[in-house]
């Protein structure tokens, strides 16, 4: 089993109020950035700040399961550590991606799984023309290591000290844009990504 851990637990500070449920040419930015992790997927995972979450509210209909993060303030880590904490013991990999992060191109998300399923790699990156990026495949085996994370890099440094262990699949172009403030959302929403 795939499962898929979108993070959407984050406070927007830079954007000045909820930027996950803000809209995208029409749909919430977290529902742009979940469908096609859901769609890639067999279990989809969303992180979120609190249970009566808006980001839920977004997300009605798509089969996503909400998992709450009352330590949201110590930073990504923790939204990891709870995300990974609540896949079901089946789980052979995670595919971790960012609520703020939409227009992954689908083929970016197949592509890890597809390297991951090759063998000799016990974690999986997409290398964009501007550097290593996200999405990220992890498998089982890094799943201790993803629950013992702490601050607010993710899992940046575990992935540092993989060496070989960490296979990078080169995509053309660059990494699909962050949105961290109103501006770059406008940008997006103008075709600027």
């Amino acid at each position: 089993m795939i499962a898929g851990l979108l993070l959407a637990a984050g406070s927007s500070a830079r954007f000045g109020a909820d930027k996950l449920v803000a809209p995208l040419r029409g749909v919430p930015l977290v529902r742009r950035s979940a469908e096609p992790l859901a769609a890639a997927v067999d279990v989809l995972h969303v992180v979120v700040r609190g249970a009566a979450s808006e980001v839920g509210a977004a997300l009605h209909g798509l089969a996503a399961r909400l998992v709450e993060n009352p330590d949201a303030a110590e930073g990504m880590a923790s939204s990891i550590r709870h995300g990974v904490a609540s896949l079901p013991p089946v789980c052979e990999c995670v595919i971790i991606a960012l609520g703020d992060q939409p227009f992954v191109p689908p083929d970016v998300i197949a592509a890890l799984v597809a390297r991951w399923r090759g063998g000799g790699a016990v974690a999986v990156a997409p290398g964009y023309r501007d550097g290593r990026g996200n999405p990220v495949l992890f498998g089982r085996a890094l799943f201790g290591e993803l629950l013992a994370l702490t601050g607010d890099a993710g899992a940046r440094t575990l992935l540092q000290s993989l060496g070989d262990r960490l296979a990078i699949v080169e995509v053309e172009g660059d990494a699909p844009a962050d949105v961290d403030t109103p501006e770059a959302l406008r940008a997006l929403a103008d075709g600027r990504d």
